[in-house]
């Protein structure tokens, strides 16, 4: 009976060691399920928060457009930043060139940058790519915004220092060619976001959510 017993030690251990085998996959498929899970959350709130200021100034956007009206391009700046993912950088607009929060504007615009390439992999199908699209064109619009701004300062200061008029100084500086850049991160962004609207992308990511 001793012998017996012996000899079904090493079984028992072997199913010991299965069953812990077991056991941990489950495990790590479970933390692994929870990982995706928490980063799609992460990426999707962010997302969600973008298109929700968007929404929000629709209106001021497009009067601003329709009467080719830039000169308060900052309050634009303003309001696209006036969330607590962005507000950080909210004021770097106030003084483009010499702002602290320079090198605080730039690594945001990098994040933002990551956050479009990760709800692309998180993600599938067509909303993947359609919300990346638009996280991007936001990420652009700011820089846009962002470097129309410094070209205001620069040609202010220059109608200070020559005196000229302002569509001297305007032509001076290519004022119009950067207006159309300008024009073009507006319009993006605006066809980006009709997409997400038209194709109800919202639903779709939470349901990704949910399944996963």
């Amino acid at each position: 009976m001793l012998e017996i017993l012996k000899s079904c030690i090493p079984i028992v251990s072997i199913f010991i060691a299965i069953a812990a085998l077991i056991l941990s996959y489950q495990q790590a498929k479970l933390s692994n399920k929870q990982h995706l899970f928490d980063k799609r959350v992460e990426n999707y709130l962010i997302a969600m928060g973008l298109m929700q200021l968007y929404r929000k100034n629709l209106t001021i956007f497009e009067w601003s457009r329709k009467n080719a009206s830039y000169a308060a391009v900052d309050f634009i700046f303003k309001l696209l930043t006036n969330n607590t993912y962005l507000e950080q950088i909210s004021s770097v607009i106030d003084d483009p060139l010499k702002s602290p929060h320079h090198k605080e504007f730039l690594i945001k615009l990098e994040n933002i940058k990551d956050v479009s390439t990760k709800i692309e992999l998180l993600f599938s199908g067509k909303a993947s790519v359609l919300l990346g699209n638009f996280v991007l064109n936001y990420q652009e619009m700011l820089l846009a915004i962002y470097q129309y701004q410094i070209l205001l300062v620069d040609m202010r200061k220059a109608s200070l220092d020559t005196k000229l008029t302002i569509e001297e100084t305007k032509k001076q500086f290519h004022e119009e060619q950067r207006r159309a850049e300008l024009d073009v991160a507006f319009d993006n962004l605006k066809e980006a976001y009709n997409l997400l609207s038209k194709e109800n992308i919202e639903g779709c990511i939470k349901k990704q959510i949910k399944l996963s």
